[in-house]
């Protein structure tokens, strides 16, 4: 007798991609480097987990039999992977500790184990609050606000993104010290207080490997874990224990002052003049002097090199100074055809967003570098 299952291949291997995020080689515990799969004939659950991350999804099937099992992880992602045809057929016999994947004139002979030993994954029973947001929405809002994260790993609560979630919105903050980047989407929480939940910056990034962008997300939390459930597919991850910093208390209230540049020439220009950075030398000066921008990179030893391009806006003279990556970086990840800089003096912080954003809001802010030297002619 056997158990057999037809299944798209496509779907399992986009899922199986997904789930590999869980299989870390570096765990104590060899079962965390196995998928756990479970049958009952009209779906197949899988799941993975390495205790920090933790996934859950779902994948309709055809087939016969109730049977779950555990397979080592990244040597069954790649043989799926492998497979040209549309749809698989898996199979497990009773005489045997195997599953077959089969397509026509390929098959492929899988070890595998028994279920029983593996973890539980963290789970609400429906109860904790929830919001539900856009997919697409959300994506887009966590590409854009995670750019500002640490890579100093000594200060977890700085190498994460926070989730701070009040009764009108949801922001999304990042900062690394030098810069801050908060995305706020308009969401009736229907919360009594608001709530800082600090996130790897690991679970975030999976976003844009979710299976939809379509549909909406649904959010959960508890004190230790964030819960994030779309249609096929559940995942959850452990919260950093600790404070994120103040942030609030740094984002400038007034900007009278703005100016609007082309955002593809602006970055092409400072790819040019950055031509000549170094990892000791990056810092990039603006010069406004309506209705012209130059741009200049003045290298101690290898020489200064300039660009130019129009902007429209503030028609009063001016001077800024930023790290020229803090710039290039975000650039890359605004969409749309402009970028708007907007400020009140030389030496506070200033603003960068776009125009062209939709559904929520984005801030970028940096405070400018001061140089000793006068400006070269």
């Amino acid at each position: 007798m056997s158990n057999q299952l037809k299944i798209g291949k496509e779907r399992l291997s986009k899922t199986l991609g997904i789930l590999k995020n869980a299989l870390d080689r570096r765990v104590t515990l060899p079962i965390l480097q196995h998928i756990y799969l479970k049958s009952d004939g009209k779906e197949l659950i899988l799941k993975a987990t390495d205790m920090d991350l933790s996934f859950e999804a779902t994948i309709p099937i055809e087939g016969q039999g109730d049977w779950s099992i555990t397979i080592p992880g990244r040597k069954f992602i790649d043989t799926i992977q492998s497979f040209p045809t549309a749809e698989l057929t898996l199979e497990i016999t009773d005489s045997a500790n195997r599953l077959w994947v089969r397509a026509k004139d390929m098959n492929s002979e899988q070890n595998i184990q028994p279920s029983e030993g593996y973890p539980e994954l963290p789970s609400h029973n429906g109860k904790l609050a929830q919001i539900k947001l856009p997919i697409q929405k959300l994506k887009e809002a966590i590409g854009l606000a995670s750019i500002a994260v640490s890579r100093d790993t000594t200060k977890p609560t700085m190498a994460a993104v926070l989730l701070h979630i009040q009764k009108t919105n949801i922001r999304l903050v990042s900062t690394d010290g030098f810069r801050l980047a908060i995305a706020e989407i308009p969401c009736e929480t229907k919360i009594n207080e608001e709530v800082k939940l600090v996130v790897p910056r690991r679970a975030l990034d999976l976003f844009p490997l979710l299976l939809t962008s379509e549909g909406e997300v649904t959010i959960a939390w508890d004190a230790t874990t964030l819960f994030i459930d779309q249609p096929g597919l559940k995942f959850s991850a452990r919260l950093v224990n600790g404070n994120f910093p103040a942030y609030e208390k740094v984002i400038p209230q007034e900007l009278p002052k703005k100016v609007l540049m082309d955002r593809d020439l602006f970055g092409k220009r400072l790819r040019f003049v950055g031509l000549k950075k170094d990892d000791y030398n990056k810092n990039v000066r603006l010069v406004f002097e309506y209705p012209n921008l130059k741009i200049i990179f003045q290298h101690p030893d290898e020489g200064t090199n300039q660009s130019t391009l129009p902007f429209s806006g503030e028609e009063q003279s001016f001077e800024l100074a930023f790290n020229i990556d803090y710039l290039t970086e975000i650039l890359d990840r605004l969409t749309g055809e402009d970028v708007v800089y907007q400020f009140k003096d030389e030496i506070g912080q200033g603003v960068f967003t776009s125009p062209s954003i939709e559904g929520f809001t984005f801030r970028y802010i940096l405070m400018p570098v001061r140089f000793a030297n006068p400006t070269p002619a």
